[in-house]
């Protein structure tokens, strides 16, 4: 499959300025057109010369959509009201119930397996001196049955564990983490949810360099689907070729929206500082504290260079209920039944308001277009299933992920640890003034940026599965796990391995460390050299870096050109899609 992406000349384009940039694709043809303004266009019938019959014919193909007057918008609360999918039996109301008759006696078990990392072990993987209890009394056992209503007493003490030890880290999925890496004896792999989870840099930069089979799971739990999360959410779904879903769908949002050397995307970024100016009058450092307008200044600048509309204030609120409604995301169904489906409700109105957004902008033609690209067998029956998709992308991971970003670089500047991060972890070294902060920052943002985000990254981790049958060891007793159970593989981690930086000690801040482009930050080592060679690196990664940099700047003060490294400078940006694999 992979040799199968590198063979598509349309997807190769240029890292530097002595290489010859390809000629576009249909697709991103198309998607420069519909991207401006988010006024509903047409596909171009003209499309580039092709040598290769088979590449002539697709182009034909993208090039005679279905007719987007036969497309149906469709209502978003069919979307969110759909039935459910894939709900476990010990997350049936039955279950819930009982969980609440006995809240006091999980609650107190909980709390000792919060705090106490033997008894954690012993109620997620079951304890030699108990027998059978791996198999009947724990989590794990729990999960290699299939999660069976019987079962159910092991997950209600194990989700309020969890949920106690994560407070008792300070909030700090990354000091979490590791503090259930040390329960189990600081080895390759531990378990948590419903499969066991891998650390080091190698391990995962081999899982993200190859096939990875993915399905409707969050944080190593499946998805709440599709009242939380939409039902084939790119990154629930398995990587491919270019005829699988994955590939299309990733195809369509770098030409649409990310690919940098749009017309569209250099002039929007162009005048977003202005923008920004004109928004956020006499700034100062001290602002990047205030996240409500931290927040809102993010989703009005990733709104805009998606779609060139730059939204109220009451708008930009709404869209930065995903940053805020993070929270919701890790909790499995168990726990979002157990308190009456609030966040539940508080995602699914999100979503509806930010499609009212597309539409109230007059934006929503876009995705009358996208789907008229999408391949026969993966287009929506209503666009409005693709409107919600995409959108939620946009806003979990694009605003979410970059609020995250620009509030850590806040922090970092001012010498303070950020909300929820793993403090004991972060040392500031020989930036230990606001001012030496400042001056490092100036001298290379992207750098500054990059060691802020490996240190404090917005995504921690992320979900596959096991390509075939592993024999695992775990607390010292080896298990031999079935293909396709859960493989978390923890970034955050891995962006500390002391065999990857050790230059400079890992937890220690150093923006001139040796392998910073080595950081698995935005899923893939951006800037390294086989930057290429993982196929689901983030492809809104330049988006965030420049979205970050605009407003950091412009608290600082900062005009472009003040700077040793320029608003636009990156190294490689002559990007259409990715040097070697697809967006």
């Amino acid at each position: 499959w992979l040799k199968q992406i590198k063979g598509q000349p349309h997807l190769l384009v240029a890292a530097g300025p002595e290489e010859a940039r390809q000629e576009p694709s249909p697709r991103r043809a198309a998607g420069a057109m519909a991207s401006a303004g988010g006024t509903l266009v047409e596909t171009p019938t003209e499309q580039v010369e092709s040598k290769d019959p088979a590449g002539a014919a697709q182009a034909e193909t993208a090039a005679t959509p279905p007719s987007t007057e036969a497309m149906k918008w469709g209502s978003i609360d069919e979307v969110l009201n759909a039935d459910l999918i894939d709900v476990p039996q010990d997350a049936w109301y039955i279950s819930v119930v009982c969980m609440w008759f006995t809240c006091l006696y999980n609650l107190i078990q909980g709390i000792f397996g919060g705090l106490v990392k033997m008894v954690f072990v012993c109620f997620s993987v079951g304890t030699c001196w108990i027998p059978c209890s791996d198999k009947l009394c724990s989590a794990m056992g729990s999960v290699l049955m299939g999660r069976p209503l019987f079962m159910a007493f092991t997950w209600w003490r194990y989700v309020l564990s969890a949920l106690i030890a994560l407070v008792a880290n300070g909030k700090s999925r990354l000091a979490l983490f590791m503090w259930e890496w040390e329960s189990f004896g600081s080895g390759d792999y531990w378990w948590h949810g419903e499969g066991v989870w891998c650390w080091k840099y190698v391990d995962c930069e081999r899982i993200l360099k190859s096939y990875q089979d993915r399905k409707a799971a969050f944080g190593a739990v499946r998805a709440c689907i599709p009242d939380l999360f939409p039902t084939n959410l790119l990154i629930f779904l398995p990587t491919g070729g270019q005829e699988s879903h994955w590939y299309q769908m990733r195809d369509l949002l770098h030409a649409f929206f990310l690919d940098t050397g749009l017309k569209d995307y250099r002039t929007r970024m162009t005048q977003l500082p202005g923008k920004v100016r004109e928004d956020w009058k006499n700034p100062k450092l001290e602002d990047l504290s205030d996240l409500p307008l931290v927040q809102r200044m993010v989703s009005k600048c990733i709104f805009w260079m998606m779609f060139g509309k730059w939204v109220s204030d009451v708008d930009a609120d709404v869209l930065a209920k995903w940053r805020t409604l993070a929270s919701q995301f890790i909790l499995p169904r168990l726990v979002h039944r157990f308190l009456f489906n609030l966040g539940i409700k508080k995602v699914k109105q999100t979503r509806a308001e930010t499609v009212e957004i597309v539409k109230k902008y007059e934006v929503d033609g876009v995705f009358y277009t996208m789907n008229g690209q999408l391949g026969e067998k993966y287009r929506k029956k209503t666009v409005v299933e693709l409107c919600d998709e995409v959108m939620f992308a946009i806003g979990f991971a694009g605003i979410g992920g970059t609020c995250a970003a620009v509030e850590s670089v806040g922090s970092f500047l001012q010498c303070k640890i950020p909300a929820e991060s793993a403090a004991k972890h972060i040392k500031w070294g020989q930036y230990d003034t606001s001012e030496k902060m400042v001056a490092k920052y100036k001298a290379n943002p992207e750098k500054y940026i990059k060691e802020t985000c490996r240190m404090d990254p917005p995504v921690t981790s992320a979900t596959t599965a096991l390509m075939a049958d592993t024999k695992i060891t775990l607390k010292g007793k080896e298990y031999t796990f079935p293909k396709h159970l859960l493989n978390q593989y923890v970034l955050s981690m891995a962006n500390r391995d002391e065999s990857v930086f050790k230059d400079v000690k890992p937890e220690v801040f150093e923006p001139d460390r040796e392998h910073l482009n080595k950081a698995l930050t935005w899923n893939g080592a951006f800037g390294a050299s086989d930057e290429g060679d993982f196929p689901r690196i983030c492809p809104g990664r330049y988006l965030s870096l420049d979205v970050t940099r605009t407003i950091v700047h412009h608290a600082l003060g900062i005009r472009a050109e003040e700077t040793a490294s320029t608003l636009n400078g990156h190294e490689v940006r002559v990007v259409g899609n990715e040097r070697e694999t697809p967006i």
